[in-house]
């Protein structure tokens, strides 16, 4: 199994290496995960959002947004018509228009459903509060999230990307 990630020529350089070798490769692998880390935290704070990119999942904002759009969220303040990101104890958001405001509390409902949200909220809820609308679309970038869509449909296949790419990173030398 280990000869279909690795090659004998890799194996080969890996035992000619020494200590320090091995330790500035695992060096350089650790600074390509915090650079990665870092971007996404400098997104998170230029939007003021935890989570600033999502995918969509589904087709209820349709035609503006399709699936496998990748959408942009900040966290801004938002009136009737704006598309709002909220969530109840699931870990999928949820983005769809806000069509009614009453007060400090807000209805929502997909472009392309027939029905308000009302049943994806709390039991007993007509409405959401402020505090749950986590954010707001501010722009997208269309089709680029069908590969995300694609890594985890298929089981395995995410994971099996992230080695391949550390093992790359830690096998490939400057020369």
């Amino acid at each position: 199994m280990l000869e279909y990630i690795i090659s004998e020529k890799d194996i080969r350089m890996l035992k000619r290496m020494s200590i320090r070798q091995k330790l500035v490769q695992f060096v350089n692998a650790a600074y390509s995960v915090m650079g990665t880390y870092m971007i996404w935290k400098m997104f998170s704070i230029l939007l003021n959002n935890d989570s600033p990119i999502v995918v969509v999942l589904s087709e209820s904002m349709s035609p503006g947004f399709e699936r496998g759009d990748i959408l942009w969220l900040a966290n801004k303040d938002f009136s009737v018509g704006d598309m709002t990101v909220f969530k109840f104890g699931k870990e999928i958001p949820c983005v769809h228009r806000c069509i009614k405001q009453f007060g400090g509390r807000y209805l929502t409902k997909g472009d392309n459903n027939l029905d308000d949200d009302v049943s994806l909220y709390p039991k007993g809820r007509n409405y959401l509060t402020r505090n749950e609308v986590k954010s707001i679309v501010v722009g997208y970038i269309p089709y680029f999230g069908w590969i995300n869509l694609w890594i985890n449909t298929i089981p395995g296949v995410k994971f099996a990307i992230l080695a391949a790419v550390g093992l790359s990173v830690l096998f490939t030398r400057e020369e």
